[in-house]
């Protein structure tokens, strides 16, 4: 044979060659790093598809028909072998685990190994490989054989599995997205390398009627799973967890890999998170987003349970774990307004119990008296004058009674709107409206505009004044301060009466004590006016050594 002549062979026979090289070596690099769903697959289907372009090689190559039906019947088994690897590399790469059993693995291999076994006893039944020879086709020495009943069973079961495989990636691309359509792609392109080459290699559609071409192609193929696989990126956590983790789910999801990183999210997790938080490590990310975190977390004025579910494969593995962040907002928003609806109505069981006992006790003393004083005029020998401004006297304490009690039923309340009042503005306004007799008011700081109920606020300015006044005398100066700081505003009212001793001043706000023989129920209003804004309440000396009484956390109004 001439060189000119020789070049297809030798060009043929170097691309067997050097795709059986390339087969066996990635096959190697793949079976030793094959930690990931698919690798053990791809591992196997490059080392098939390199067994058979160097088998065939030789069958390319070599002198004798013994040697060609020799490297014929090793790759036999590794022909067979090649559609269940495949399909098998499907399943896990699309995270079908499920439908991998024994019994259908089994099942799958039985087909193959009944070709195999016909295959090599061909020469005693006729059911596969009839009528093998060797024909010279050009410069080519070939094994003919036309193919019997089991071959042709076995090539539609191939071309089953391959379809069948196809269709699996094809359902995973549409179901998974934008984000792994290039890995689906890859695996697609690849694909059609083997099937074209094994559909050429049955049908004469060139020179060389007996020539396989689908040697090469398992290996062009198997380079391109290795590339998806190792280069691109295995879908690992994020296929697996697909199913949980669908797109139209309302509720944030975020899968997470074995290393920590973030793999997939949901378009209600894109919404949530940074646009760059796909890949990047989930502790950087959200770094409260841990195992085992279950309490609510606040993002962005939203609250969320965190449910978190582990990931793995059959074996056991660890894959990575997905997290559901369900929306508790509105049920946080309930558990907080029953909070403070269960609070509000045990103050108002409070002052129900205190309202009982000034009606049982306080108002029964002025009553009796009362009535004692009206008994003493009617019947009695005594000054009859005297006996009725005892009587009015105690009508009026009972008068004064009536009207605390029916201030503390509200005094205490939630505040559930809020006023712009002006502070300089109330405290002028309820002062002129007192009978303060000699009494001089002063206003320091500046005119700070805060949130109140206006009502409420000029309940609590005029039960201060008041108290100053009915304590300190009709010639009492009271001083009001406004500050406003970093903390809110805040509001001192100071006399300079005789102030408040120091061992009572953590009492004069509760019901029923008074100092200086009033209801006791004045300084108690201001104390729960104070608390149902939310304010801070506290009674010291002033500066010219009276009664202080400090007004903290005012929220101010938005300039």
């Amino acid at each position: 044979m001439s060189e000119l002549g020789a070049l297809p062979v030798q060009a043929y026979l170097a691309a067997c060659l050097l795709a059986g090289a390339i087969g066996l070596w990635l096959g190697r690099v793949a079976w030793l790093d094959r930690d990931e769903p698919g690798t053990t697959e791809v591992a196997l289907y490059l080392l098939c598809g390199g067994g058979i372009s160097l088998l065939y090689a030789v069958r390319v190559a070599a002198a004798s028909e013994l040697a060609m039906v020799v490297a014929l019947n090793l790759s036999t088994p590794l022909v067979a072998a090649v559609p269940g690897v495949w399909m098998a590399f499907v399943l896990a790469f699309s995270g079908h685990d499920q439908w991998r059993t024994e019994n259908r693995t089994v099942a799958l291999a039985v087909l193959p190994f009944v070709w195999v076994l016909a295959a090599w006893s061909s020469a005693t039944h006729g059911l596969s490989r009839r009528s093998l020879s060797a024909v010279t086709e050009g410069p080519f020495t070939l094994l003919s054989f036309g193919p019997g009943l089991v071959d042709a069973a076995f090539v539609l079961y191939a071309y089953g599995l391959c379809v069948a495989g196809i269709l699996v990636v094809i359902d995973l691309y549409r179901r998974t997205g934008n984000r792994y359509r290039l890995q689906t792609f890859v695996i697609l392109l690849g694909t059609l390398f083997p099937l074209l080459g094994g559909v050429v290699t049955l049908v004469d559609v060139g020179s060389y009627a007996h020539l396989a071409w689908y040697p090469t192609g398992l290996v062009v193929h198997g380079v391109f799973l290795y590339g998806t696989v190792f280069w691109l990126g295995t879908l690992d956590a994020a296929v697996v967890a697909r199913d949980t983790a669908v797109e139209v789910i309302q509720d944030p999801v975020i899968v997470a890999g074995s290393d920590g990183r973030i793999r997939d999210l949901n378009p209600a997790a894109e919404a949530l998170l940074s646009p760059d938080a796909l890949g990047a490590s989930l502790s950087d990310v959200f770094p409260r987003l841990e195992v085992g975190v279950e309490h609510p977390i606040s993002i962005d004025d939203r609250q969320f349970d965190i449910q978190e579910d582990p990931i793995t494969d059959p074996r056991g593995t660890d894959r990575g774990h997905v997290f559901l962040l369900r929306d508790v907002t509105e049920r946080e928003r309930r558990q907080t307004e029953l909070e403070r609806r269960e609070a509000e109505l045990e103050r108002q069981n409070e002052r129900l119990e205190d309202f009982a006992g000034v009606v049982s006790h306080d108002l029964r003393n002025p009553l009796a008296a009362a009535t004692a004083a009206v008994e003493l005029a009617r019947y009695g020998d005594g000054d009859t004058e005297e006996a009725l401004d005892r009587a009015a006297n105690a009508h009026e304490r009972m008068d004064d009674l009536i009207e605390g009690l029916l201030s503390l039923a509200t005094a205490g309340k939630s505040v559930d709107s809020l006023d712009r009042v002006s502070l300089d503005g109330t405290t002028r306004r309820v002062w002129s409206r007192l009978e303060t007799a000699d009494a001089t008011l002063s206003v320091g700081g500046s005119d700070v505009t805060a949130l109140a109920d206006g009502d409420r606020l000029e309940q609590l300015l005029s039960n201060l004044f008041r108290n100053a006044i009915e304590h300190a005398g009709d010639d009492v100066t009271v001083r009001v301060e406004i500050d406003r700081g970093d903390d809110g505003v805040t509001l001192r009212v100071a006399d300079d009466g005789p102030g408040v001793p120091p061992e009572k001043r953590s009492q004069v706000t509760e019901r029923g004590v008074s100092l200086g023989g009033g209801t006791g129920l004045g300084l108690a209003i201001v104390g729960d006016i104070a608390e149902a804004h939310g304010w801070s309440l506290s009674v010291g000396e002033s500066e010219a050594g009276g009664a202080e009484f400090v007004i903290s956390g005012i929220e101010p109004a938005d300039d």
